[in-house]
């Protein structure tokens, strides 16, 4: 920003580089990401994409008989949430700090597993 930090009605200016996810007024380097960081959410990454190969392979122990939208849900939409999981943390593991991008897919993850635990639980004897 430059000039006054203030809009004529005396509210703050809105640093567009922190709405758009990049460097905040106060950052040391906001370029330099924290490896630490880093390497945490890429560990986790891994490990989600571990728990959704092996859901897809040897499954997840849910044994619900299901068809249509439901029958999906149940037999994919657990494995998918470990997938979207694991894309959200490599989002953030290049970026070096949790992303924007990185919220919007563990929200998808979050709106699915919801969706995953309706299908299981609604409608089942």
């Amino acid at each position: 920003m430059t000039g006054d930090d203030t809009t004529a009605g005396g509210r703050p200016a809105r640093d567009d580089a922190a709405v758009a996810g990049g460097p905040r007024a106060g950052d040391d380097d906001p370029g330099a990401a924290d490896p630490r960081r880093r390497r945490l959410f890429a560990a986790g990454a891994v490990v989600a994409a571990v728990v959704a190969v092996v859901f897809a392979t040897v499954g997840d122990g849910v044994d619900v008989e299901a068809d249509g939208l439901r029958g999906l849900l149940v037999d994919h939409a657990h494995t998918a949430v470990w997938v979207l999981l694991a894309a959200a943390l490599g989002i953030a593991a290049v970026a070096g700090r949790w992303h924007r991008v990185a919220g919007w897919v563990a929200t998808a993850a979050l709106v699915l597993y919801v969706a995953f635990l309706a299908a299981l639980f609604v409608g089942n004897p």
